[in-house]
C-alpha cells in the first residue's frame, strides 16, 4: 500500500465533501445553533405549560360517606386549592369524570382499628394518562398530606401529648454528589444514546455517496483507471468517512454538553462550581473513534456492495435501528460497565459513556472496549477490501436484483446473501410471534409445530418450488463411516465445554432467575422422557439443520466456505433469541457447520445436535441420581475439572475427522 496515494485520495475526498454547503453547515453549524435553540425554547415551553396547568381550573367531585367534623375538615382544606371547584358527588359523577366534565372523584370512607382508634381513608380516582388530571392529583394529595398533620397534631392535643413528638424523627438528607457529578450522571444517561446516533448518522451521509454515489454518478470507474490502486482508494475513501464523522461527533458533543449545563440549572440543579467535564470528553473520543473506524468500515462496505445511493440508504437502515436499540442501555438502571459488557459493540460505549460521566470507570473496561472495537475493525475494513476487489459486486448492474424474474430465469439466483437475509427475517419474525405463541398455549406442542411448520417445511417447500435436488441442495448424502463413529467424540465433549463456558459467562454475568426457570421447564416438561427427547433433541437435530446447514450456507458460499459457516453460526446464534447463551450457540454453530461443509453430508451435523441437545436432557433427568456427583456439583452445575479430559477428547477426535474427510472442504 502506497501512503502517499492514500493521503492524494483522502484529500481529493474530504476536499469534495467540504466544497458542499450543505455538508459544512449540517455537520459544523447547524448543532452549535440547534442545541441551544431546542434547549433554551424547550426549557421556556416546558416552563410556560407546567405554570399553565397549575393555573388551570378544574372541578373535583367529592363522595363524603362519614360526615362528621373530620370529613368535613378535610374536605374544607381540599377547598383551599387555588382555582379549584368542589362539588358533591351526585349519582352521575362517574359519567361526568369519563366526559372529563370533572377532573377527579374523591371519596372519603372511615374505619375503626383494633385499638378503638377511627381512621380515615382517601380515595382519588384520577387519569394517569392525562397531564391535567396527574397535575390534579399531585396539588390533591399535597392538600391532604396538610390535613393528615392537622388530623395529627389534633388527636395529639386531645390525648395530652406535646405536638413535638411528630419531630421525634428527622429524616435529613446529606447529598455528598458535587454539581458536576449531578451533571455528569445527566449527561452519562441520555448523551451516550445521541453521541451514538450522531456518529453513525454523520458516517452514513458521507459513506452512501463515496461509492454508491459514485456507481450513480459514473465517476467511479474514472478513479478506477488513474495511477491509484484499489486498496489505497479503499483506504483514502475509509479516512475520509472517519474525519467526517469524528469531526460531526466533536461538534454535536461539545454544543450539546455546554447546553446541557444551562438546562439543568433552568431545572432547579444546583450547578455552581460545575464546568464543562473536558477530560471525560477527550476520555470519550478516544474511545469513540475506534467505533468511528468501525461504523466507517461497515458502511462504506454497505455503500460499496450497494448499486446506487437509494440502495445503500435501504441497508443502512437495520445497521440504524440495532445500533440505537443497543444504545439505549445508558437509560436502563442497575446495568454497569463490566469486563464481558467491554467486549459488546456499542454497548460498550454507552456504558463506558456513562461511567466515564461520574468518573467511576476503569482503565482495563477503557482499554478492553477500545481493543474490542478495533478488532471488529479490522474484520469490517478487510471485509470492504474484499468487497472493493469483486468485479462482479463493485460493478453490478441495475437489473442484477435477483426478483421474481431473474429467479424464473436462473434458479441459482435464489441463492443471494440478499434473499438469505429476507428469509432469515422472514423465519425469525414467524418463530417471534407465532412460535411463541404456540409454545405459550402448549409448550410440547407449540415446540414440534415451530421446528415442522416454521423451520423445516419452508426449507422443502421451497426446494420443491425450486425444482432443485434435495439431495446435492442439502447435502443429504450418506457419511463416510469413520467420521460418522467420531461425532460421539466430537459432539458429547464439544458440548461439555460450551456448557461450562455458559457457566462462566453466568459467573460473571449472572443470569436472571426468571430465565433459568423457562430453561429449566425446557427439559422438565410433563411428559415421557422418551418424547422429551423426541421434541427437544431429534426434532431441533433435524429440522434446524436442514435450514441452518442445508439451505442457509447456500445463500453465502459465494463468499467463500469460512464466510459461509460464520455467518450461519451468527443466524443459527441470533435465531434463538437468547441473548444469555448467544456466544456458547454460536460457537456451536460453527462446529456444526465445519462438520457439514468438511464431510459433505448433513446427517453428521444432525448427529452431533442431537447428541448436544439429548446431553443436556441426559444431564436434566438424572442431575439428582448420586453416581452423576461426579461430574455435576450442588448447583446442577459441571465440575469444572471436566473441561481438560473434554477438551483433549475433542482435540483429537477433531483432528483425526480432519484428516479423514480429505484436505478440502466439501462444497458443491
Amino acid at each position: 500500500m502506497n501512503s502517499k496515494k492514500v493521503m492524494i485520495v483522502y484529500r481529493k475526498e474530504l476536499m469534495e465533501v467540504l466544497r458542499d454547503k450543505r455538508t459544512l453547515f449540517t455537520t459544523l453549524l447547524l448543532p452549535v445553533i440547534l442545541y441551544p435553540l431546542l434547549i433554551v425554547g424547550f426549557n421556556a415551553i416546558m416552563a410556560r405549560q407546567t405554570g399553565v396547568l397549575e393555573k388551570k381550573s378544574a372541578s373535583v367531585a367529592v363522595q363524603d360517606s362519614v360526615m362528621n367534623p373530620v370529613s368535613m375538615a378535610i374536605i374544607e382544606k381540599l377547598a383551599e386549592v387555588e382555582n379549584y371547584t368542589i362539588l358533591p358527588a351526585a349519582g352521575n359523577a362517574q359519567s361526568l369524570y369519563e366526559n372529563k366534565d370533572i377532573q377527579a372523584i374523591v371519596s372519603i370512607s372511615d374505619s375503626l382499628t383494633a385499638s378503638g382508634l377511627t381512621t380515615y381513608q382517601v380515595y382519588i380516582q384520577y387519569d394517569t394518562a392525562n397531564e391535567q388530571s396527574m397535575t390534579v392529583y399531585s396539588r390533591l394529595k399535597d392538600k391532604l398530606a396538610e390535613s393528615k398533620n392537622d388530623l395529627l397534631h389534633e388527636q395529639l392535643e386531645l390525648r395530652g401529648v406535646h405536638t413535638d413528638v411528630m419531630e421525634i424523627l428527622d429524616v435529613r438528607p446529606i447529598d455528598t454528589a458535587s454539581s458536576q457529578r449531578k451533571m455528569g450522571m445527566i449527561l452519562g444517561m441520555f448523551l451516550p444514546y445521541i453521541m451514538i446516533i450522531m456518529l453513525l448518522t454523520g458516517a452514513s451521509v458521507v459513506a452512501a455517496d463515496l461509492v454508491a454515489g459514485e456507481k450513480e454518478r459514473k465517476t467511479l470507474e474514472t478513479l478506477m483507471v488513474s495511477g491509484v490502486g484499489r486498496l489505497e482508494i479503499v483506504i483514502g475513501k475509509y479516512l475520509t468517512i472517519i474525519t467526517l464523522a469524528m469531526l460531526n461527533l466533536v461538534v454535536n458533543l461539545f454544543s450539546i454538553s455546554f447546553s446541557m449545563r444551562y438546562m439543568l440549572s433552568q431545572a432547579g440543579m444546583d450547578m455552581s462550581g460545575a464546568s464543562l467535564p473536558l477530560k471525560s470528553i477527550f476520555i470519550l473520543l478516544a474511545a469513540m473513534l475506534p467505533l468511528a473506524t468501525l461504523f466507517s468500515a461497515i458502511l462504506l462496505s454497505l455503500s460499496t456492495f450497494s448499486r446506487n445511493m437509494k440502495e445503500a440508504r435501504t441497508y443502512e437502515q437495520p445497521l440504524m435501528m440495532v445500533s440505537m436499540i443497543m444504545a439505549m442501555i445508558s437509560f436502563l438502571p442497575a446495568i454497569e460497565m463490566s469486563n464481558l459488557m467491554a467486549l459488546i459493540p456499542v454497548i460498550n460505549i454507552a456504558l463506558l459513556f456513562k461511567a466515564v460521566m461520574i468518573e467511576e470507570y476503569q482503565i482495563s473496561h477503557l482499554l478492553i472496549t477500545i481493543g474490542s472495537t478495533l478488532i471488529l475493525d479490522v474484520f469490517a475494513i478487510w471485509a470492504t477490501i474484499k468487497l472493493f476487489k469483486t468485479e462482479s459486486i463493485l460493478f453490478r448492474s441495475d437489473d442484477d436484483s435477483g426478483g421474481v424474474k431473474a429467479i424464473k430465469k436462473n434458479k441459482a439466483s435464489f441463492f443471494s446473501p440478499y434473499n438469505g437475509i429476507v428469509y432469515f427475517s422472514i423465519a425469525l419474525l414467524l418463530l417471534y410471534y407465532l412460535g411463541s405463541y404456540w409454545q405459550t398455549q402448549d409448550l410440547w406442542q407449540g415446540l414440534l409445530k415451530t421446528q415442522i411448520i416454521i423451520i423445516a417445511l419452508p426449507v422443502l417447500l421451497i426446494i420443491r418450488m425450486l425444482k432443485l435436488k434435495s439431495r446435492d441442495v442439502l447435502r443429504l448424502k450418506a457419511p463416510k463411516l469413520l467420521p460418522a463413529a467420531l461425532i460421539p467424540f466430537i459432539a458429547i465433549p464439544g458440548a461439555i465445554l460450551v456448557a461450562i463456558l455458559a457457566q462462566i459467562i453466568n459467573a460473571i454475568y449472572p443470569f436472571p432467575e426468571q430465565y433459568l426457570e423457562n430453561l429449566t421447564r425446557l427439559f422438565n416438561m410433563d411428559i415421557p422422557t422418551w418424547q422429551s427427547f423426541l421434541i427437544v433433541a431429534v426434532a431441533p437435530g433435524i429440522c434446524e439443520e436442514l435450514l441452518f446447514r442445508g439451505l442457509f450456507p447456500r445463500f453465502f458460499e459465494k463468499f467463500g466456505v469460512k464466510f459461509s459457516i460464520i455467518i450461519t453460526a451468527l443466524l443459527f446464534a441470533a435465531f434463538h433469541l437468547d441473548p444469555f447463551r448467544f456466544v456458547p450457540v454460536f460457537l456451536l454453530g460453527l462446529l456444526l457447520g465445519y462438520l457439514t461443509l468438511r464431510s459433505g453430508s448433513i446427517y453428521l451435523s444432525m448427529f452431533s445436535h442431537a447428541l448436544n441437545n439429548g446431553l443436556a436432557l441426559f444431564f436434566t433427568a438424572f442431575a439428582t441420581q448420586p453416581w452423576i456427583k461426579v461430574l455435576i456439583s450442588d448447583s446442577d452445575n459441571l465440575h469444572y475439572w471436566v473441561a481438560l479430559p473434554a477438551a483433549i477428547v475433542f482435540g483429537i477426535a477433531m483432528y483425526i475427522f480432519h484428516k479423514t474427510t480429505g484436505e478440502k472442504p466439501c462444497v458443491e
